[in-house]
């Protein structure tokens, strides 16, 4: 018969010391994430799951933002906002212009072969899918305006650095935004920019070393990749304009903004397939 791997008494008080947390009828944690039922269900869900091919990848999505919304103090989110708005004058001219686009087939189209318009073009034409795909009214204050453009750069950002939108990809653009941030911003308000990547980072890791640990190498090269990616920004990448790099070739690009770290064409595609079912 098979037996569990198991510390005996002395390696777990080892592990464990010898104090004890304090019991209760219910939960107690100073972990305003434990404490809250959904956020522990969702991120159990995201770190313990098969990814299977029932369901889309983005399908617990919507359950992880609306985890995040009963735990975010937003008043405090806004204060946050406000207090590096008024201590870097580069970031309040980004919120006080509220640039942005509606990027559309007909906006991208005749640019020439190999610039960021073009992929833009084939990505809109050939997908199906939306640049804008979320948060689509109209923002009603700096926050709502800078997760709006975040969101509106996302897929380009995928194409402009090379990390692709493959499951390794993503974790690594995430990555990249983690660090660019960090280096930018400080305080409460980098922590709450970089929280929710941290949930889908660290539950990737989970999932592929518990289901997929073929795939575990690769993601995190991927993670090492982003991360050498997102340290070489001046600033974040949400306040890009991408639009004024609709006719620059794509190495053009990289060039620019140092982007050289990114995979070979194509080396990330077998993970679409090996980090599913």
């Amino acid at each position: 018969m098979n037996k569990p791997i198991e510390l005996n008494k002395d390696e777990a008080s080892y592990l464990m010391g010898a104090a004890e947390p304090p019991t209760s009828s219910v939960l107690i944690s100073n972990s305003k994430y434990l404490n809250n039922p959904l956020f522990r269900d969702v991120y159990a869900q995201f770190g313990l799951k098969r990814d299977g091919h029932d369901l889309p990848a983005a399908y617990l999505i919507p359950q992880l933002s609306r985890a995040f919304g009963e735990v975010t103090d937003y008043g405090h989110v806004f204060g946050a906002l406000a207090a590096e708005k008024a201590r870097i004058p580069e970031f309040a001219e980004w919120l006080d212009a509220r640039f942005l686009s509606n990027f559309t087939a007909e906006l991208v189209e005749g640019c020439k072969p190999g610039t960021l318009g073009s992929l833009m073009h084939d990505f809109i034409v050939k997908s199906g899918l939306d640049i804008d795909f979320m948060y689509t009214g109209a923002p009603a204050n700096d926050f709502e305006y800078l997760v709006k453009r975040r969101v509106q750069n996302h897929d380009i950002e995928h194409m402009v650095t090379g990390l692709d939108p493959s499951p390794v990809g993503e974790i690594a653009l995430i990555a990249a935004n983690t660090i660019a941030n960090s280096n930018y911003f400080q305080g409460d308000f980098v922590h709450e920019l970089n929280a929710y990547g941290s949930i889908l980072m660290s539950t990737s890791v989970s999932r592929a070393g518990l289901h997929y640990p073929n795939v575990l190498p690769t993601l995190l090269e991927g993670m090492a990749r982003g991360y050498a990616v997102g340290a070489k920004q001046k600033k974040p990448f949400f306040m890009i304009r991408w639009e004024d790099y609709l006719d620059w070739q794509i190495a053009d690009i990289r060039e620019e903004f140092g982007f050289q770290d990114g995979p070979a064409l194509g080396d990330w595609e077998w993970t679409y397939d090996a980090f599913r079912g």
